[in-house]
């Protein structure tokens, strides 16, 4: 592509940004008429039609250095973000910005007589060019406060600054236009979730919205039908993929299962794109995608993009960081594809921003064998239902597609009870179609190949020194808390062998039992020592089994790597005895533990095999690229580790591939950290081997490879067909590397209950209609009757105004009551006191980031004990907030002493004020500060 036409292509982006009298100074390759001509424009038609102009007179530029002129004349002028986008060819922070400057213009009715521009001003120098702040105060002067508001946001809305968004926000707060809130955010809590970021594509207008399709109604309204003779403009199916769409295509609910690589989501392209076009202006249809995780929402959002880029169709994205109710409003009003996480559309259905199912025409969910118990996709399907099964619709619903590679068996071990499987899963998308490839086989083949199958068992180690001192280590811990309490009575779960998950289990149950412990017999002093010892114990217990975790799959030097850290990590300032006295018994093992770890002669077996199956495999081909799954993410990172250090395997430039939510051991990776990963990997002469979590089992799309490795890596027969189909070459091939016999016998039988679940699809194809659908709606009305009787069992969740007490989940030192915190946007909890601060210990955030409205500045902990608190954080103009991470307390009912540990803040059973800038600030001593200090 010519540097012209990269300018042609990004025109829409320098028009809606650039005020070319700004720029024009910069750009000596036009001739004076030339810049009078685009002065002139801009003075009468304004800047939009002026920067079209210009970028119609580059055209018949042919200076030397034209182009990094110009690019140079954007970034000095005050435009570097549009410069560095056009420079990369890359303009997705632009992108991000588009939604929001949509959103606020649909406001601008209330924003331009609320206001005083001059009180915002001084709040958004980081947004505006000094020129405009000028213009901005001569038009105030001139014509009032209305005009002066007018301009400032017609320069604000041409800002190219990633962070004009919040800037505005927080300007708004600053000068106490508190009412004027661009997003009242409703959202529940998602921390410890997932994130919502708003993308898009396109800019057209839509200008309403109804929804008339009525899927599988008993009778069905008539609908146009498919007709073949249509030809898409989009893309040309292969034969078998359209047998997969047809049934879809005559708007039927549909469960299209195909392998891994068979071009799902392109079936899903044409399918969206034949129900788009039969709308009318009266009846306009609208398509929701749903994916579960938000690498996939991104992936598949660009690929729908890219298909739809020349069409009157536009596509948004509702994931990620920063989706308030508004603009998830925004964006189901005015966009005809909207692709977002199940998880969004729930709870923007439970609290009515999206008014109703009916809204859209069509649903595709993704991966769709997760519709079942709890999760979003049954959530959604269980609304569905309950207007379904009210009797003859009043309300339109939406088509259902499903598409996945494997429906799954349940528990099931023969075809009946695959068969019962089937009918369950297809009554939760209130199907009876199940769309496979039985005519086009041998074309599928052709295109699809599946990787062959084989499993290695190895032998553990026959003599294991390092998981003989970790366990003494743990056995020591352990009697030290037996002597404190009887901590085998605070869990359910039976106590488990030391280094195994459910010991993890065991001990998890045993810590969160600990933090809330009622000692009757004591004072609550003591009662405070006690837990906090307990709580003390059940730490290092976990990090020790996690430690042999590590060492059983990965190296000794690893998991002692683990445990130094984590050691080092301690404050021994904020020790007590327990601490003090665990930390030093494992420094009193820990030079022996180094010493047994760094020894030659201790291998892992099953990191031996794997060295040899890559060996053997790179000798075949040195081309090959591989895909390891393991279970854990410190496993990930250790084996990452290995290779490197292993001067053989060096040559594989190891990228590792985990998931984005933060645990306690680990932060996870971003969006753009994911996507950097997945690039080297698919580059030509990058990574030859990707080591992966369960991030990437479903749905990413990842260059083809020719190795699947799973690293004891076994789940169920669906787990099982979605990580093999990630090896997608010519004669790939699929190996289990494990030391645990059982896990091997498991793989087994996920392959024979593959054959099973094919064999009952076909059986279920074979039923009459009526037969099949009347199974399928016997167990949809049994459904019925359980949700039902579990919303009139469940007791009514509500909030009282009861004063709380928040103490150190740890030590129980006091930190705040319930009514000194604030709610900031639904999401965040803010203490307001300035009695908080001294009771914490404050250090440097480790990567302090701007997430949401917060700007992250330091971590806070316990002054005594050293637990995890939270961040202080910057927000809406205020330094030092105290944002409280739940995990790091428990919470004692003032009125009846009852002590109580949450995991999610919507399951805190107080109520808790929103944050009011005027009452919360403003009133506040003047001589303190702005905000708490």
């Amino acid at each position: 592509m010519s540097e012209k036409e990269l300018l042609q292509r990004c025109c829409k982006y320098i028009t809606e940004i650039i005020q070319p009298s700004l720029v024009l100074h910069y750009l000596d390759f036009f001739e004076p008429k030339e810049v009078e001509l685009i002065k002139a424009k801009e003075e009468k038609e304004g800047p939009t039609h002026a920067s079209a102009l210009l970028l119609d007179m580059i055209q018949n530029v042919d200076s030397p250095g034209w182009f990094q002129m110009f690019l140079d004349g954007l970034s000095i002028a005050g435009y570097p973000t549009l410069s560095k986008s056009i420079d990369m060819e890359d303009f997705t922070e632009l992108d991000k910005s588009r939604l929001y400057k949509q959103m606020v213009r649909k406001l601008r009715p209330t924003l331009e007589p609320g206001a005083r521009p001059m009180d915002i001003l001084p709040h958004l120098s980081e947004c505006l060019l000094q020129p405009q702040e000028e213009e901005v105060r001569q038009v105030t002067e001139s014509k009032g406060d209305h005009a002066g508001m007018g301009r400032l946001l017609d320069f604000i809305l041409r800002s190219d600054n990633p962070r004009w968004y919040k800037t505005l926000q927080d300007a708004l707060s600053a000068a106490g236009y508190n009412n004027l809130a661009l997003g009242d955010q409703e959202d529940a809590d998602m921390s410890g979730t997932e994130e919502i970021e708003m993308t898009y594509s396109q800019e057209a207008e839509m200008e309403d919205l109804h929804a008339n399709l009525d899927t599988d109604a008993e009778p069905r309204q008539k609908v146009m039908r498919y007709d073949s003779q249509i030809s898409s403009p989009l893309t040309e199916l292969r034969a078998y993929q359209e047998e997969l769409a047809l049934p879809a295509l005559e708007s039927r609910n549909t469960i299209i299962c195909a392998p891994t690589g068979s071009g799902k989501t392109i079936i899903a392209v044409e399918i969206c794109w034949q129900h788009l076009r039969q709308g009318t202006e009266e009846s306009k249809r609208k398509v929701a995608f749903l994916a579960n995780t938000i690498p996939l929402c991104q992936q598949q959002m660009e690929l729908f993009m890219k298909y739809f880029q020349n069409t009157d169709f536009e596509v948004i994205g509702c994931f990620g960081e920063s989706a308030s109710n508004l603009t998830v409003k925004v964006a189901v009003e005015e966009y005809d594809i909207i692709v977002m996480t199940p998880m969004i559309l729930q709870l923007k259905l439970e609290n009515g921003t999206i008014p109703s199912l009916s809204t859209f025409t069509l649903i595709f969910f993704d991966e769709c064998h997760n519709t079942s118990k709890k999760h979003s996709y049954n959530s959604i399907m269980g609304m569905y239902m309950d207007i379904r099964l009210q009797g003859p619709l009043s309300t339109a619903l939406p088509q259902i597609v499903g598409l996945t590679a494997s429906v799954g068996v349940g528990k099931s071990k023969n075809v009946d009870g695959a068969l019962e499987h089937i009918y369950q899963l297809c009554a939760n998308l209130d199907t009876h179609t199940l769309s496979t490839v039985t005519k086009h086989l041998n074309e599928l083949r052709k295109f699809v190949f599946v990787p062959s199958k084989d499993i290695r068992l190895v032998k553990r180690r026959s003599v294991d020194p390092f998981m003989d001192v970790v366990l003494g280590l743990m056995a020591h811990v352990e009697s030290i808390a037996k002597k404190t309490y009887n901590i085998e009575s605070l869990s359910k779960v039976p106590m488990s062998t030391r280094g195994s998950q459910a010991y993890e289990q065991w001990v998890v149950t045993v810590q969160r039992q600990c933090k809330v412990l009622k000692l009757v017999d004591q004072d609550e002093e003591e009662e405070m020592k006690i837990c906090r010892k307990l709580v003390t114990c059940s730490e290092h217990l976990r990090k020790y089994n996690d430690s042999l975790i590590i060492s059983e799959d990965a190296r000794a030097i690893d998991a002692i790597n683990y445990l130094q850290k984590y050691f080092d990590n301690l404050d021994p300032t904020r020790f007590d005895e327990t601490d003090q006295k665990l930390f030093s018994v494992f420094e009193e093992r820990s030079k022996e533990l180094l010493r047994i770890a760094s020894s030659s002669g201790r291998e892992n077996p099953k990191l031996q095999e794997l060295q040899s199956v890559l060996d053997e495999q790179y000798h075949y081909n040195s081309e090959t690229k591989t895909i390891l799954f393991v279970k854990t993410r410190a496993l990930a990172e250790a084996i990452e580790q290995w290779i490197l250090e292993t001067p053989a395997l060096a040559h594989l430039k190891p990228k590792v591939l985990i998931g984005r939510r933060r645990t306690e051991n680990t932060a996870g990776m971003t969006l753009s950290t994911q996507k950097d990963a997945l690039s080297a990997f698919e580059s030509e002469g990058g990574s030859k081997l990707l080591i992966a979590t369960s991030v990437a089992d479903e749905g990413i799309d990842i260059a083809q490879c020719n190795l699947v490795l799973l690293y004891d890596y076994v789940g169920n027969v669906i787990k099982m067909v979605q990580t093999r189909g990630r090896g997608r070459a010519m004669d790939s091939r699929c190996i289990l590397i494990t030391s645990s016999r059982e896990n091997a016998e498991k793989e087994q039988i996920n392959m024979l209950q593959e054959k099973v679940m094919y064999d009952a699809i076909q059986t279920a194809q074979n039923i009459e209609t009526d037969v099949f659908l009347a199974k399928v709606r016997n167990v949809q009305k049994r459904q019925k009757k359980q949700r039902d009787l579990e919303r009139r069992m469940a007791p009514e969740k509500r909030k009282e105004e009861i004063p709380f007490l928040l103490q150190c989940g740890k030590c129980r030192q006091h930190a705040c009551k319930s009514d000194e915190i604030r709610v900031i946007q639904n999401n965040h909890r803010v203490v307001i006191s300035k009695a908080f601060l001294p009771l914490c210990n404050i250090q440097p955030h480790p990567k302090p980031q701007v997430c949401d409205v917060l700007e992250k500045k330091s971590k806070i902990f316990c002054r005594t004990c050293n637990r995890d608190w939270g961040i202080l954080a910057s927000c809406m103009g205020l330094d030092n907030l105290p944002v409280l991470k739940i995990s790091g307390f428990t919470f004692v009912n003032l009125r009846t002493g009852q002590r109580k540990s949450v995991v999610k803040w919507q399951d805190f059973p107080g109520l808790l004020k929103d944050f009011d800038f005027e009452l919360d600030v403003l009133d506040q001593d003047s001589s303190e500060g702005a905000g708490p200090q």
